[in-house]
């Protein structure tokens, strides 16, 4: 099941979690993330299993709201491997089957957690594009996870350039981001 969480459970999810699942060249500070929810920029959510939260995930939206952004996606360590990411990310894909897609970053790096980080996304529908980011120093693959509708490659080009200009101030755009076909 799937549920959204407040401000109160958000800093925490960040401190007890986030901080821990994620590299620090991948995590954006908590005031920024708690800024992009209150801007109604972003949808925090939770994946529990017989009332346990298993995971979360955070998602973004553009300013066209068309596609969605998985910023962030985690399964809690004692629940991985059980087929809780599969489920948490078949649930997002019925709930949000309105919009065109879900865009993906998964680290481009060549370490056995990012690949298998890679394989889960394309074992569970994703598809990667030819699109070359680099976002805070760090190379991203980028997948597509169509919903109601299934784009190419320059699509989801557009679509990305859509999320990050709603999320990014252009100078952060600027110094930060490297995105290309």
């Amino acid at each position: 099941m799937i549920h959204s969480f407040n401000e109160i459970q958000l800093q925490t999810l960040y401190q007890q979690h986030m901080i821990q699942d994620f590299p620090p060249n991948e995590l954006k500070p908590l005031n920024q993330l708690l800024l992009q929810h209150q801007q109604n920029k972003t949808f925090w959510i939770g994946y529990s299993v017989k009332q346990q939260l298993c995971g979360y995930a955070i998602l973004a939206k553009g300013k066209q709201q068309r596609c969605l952004l998985l910023d962030y996606f985690a399964i809690f360590s004692d629940m991985r491997s059980h087929g809780c990411g599969t489920a948490f990310l078949h649930e997002l894909k019925a709930v949000f089957s309105n919009w065109q897609a879900i865009l993906i970053e998964a680290e481009a790096a060549q370490t056995e957690t990012a690949q298998k980080r890679l394989h889960f996304y394309q074992q569970n529908g994703a598809r990667k594009t030819a699109i070359q980011l680099r976002l805070y120093e760090v190379d991203y693959h980028v997948l597509v996870l169509p919903l109601a509708a299934s784009l190419c490659d320059e699509e989801a080009l557009e679509n990305l350039q859509d999320l990050y200009q709603s999320l990014y101030s252009e100078t952060f755009r600027r110094a930060y981001l490297d995105i290309s076909l």
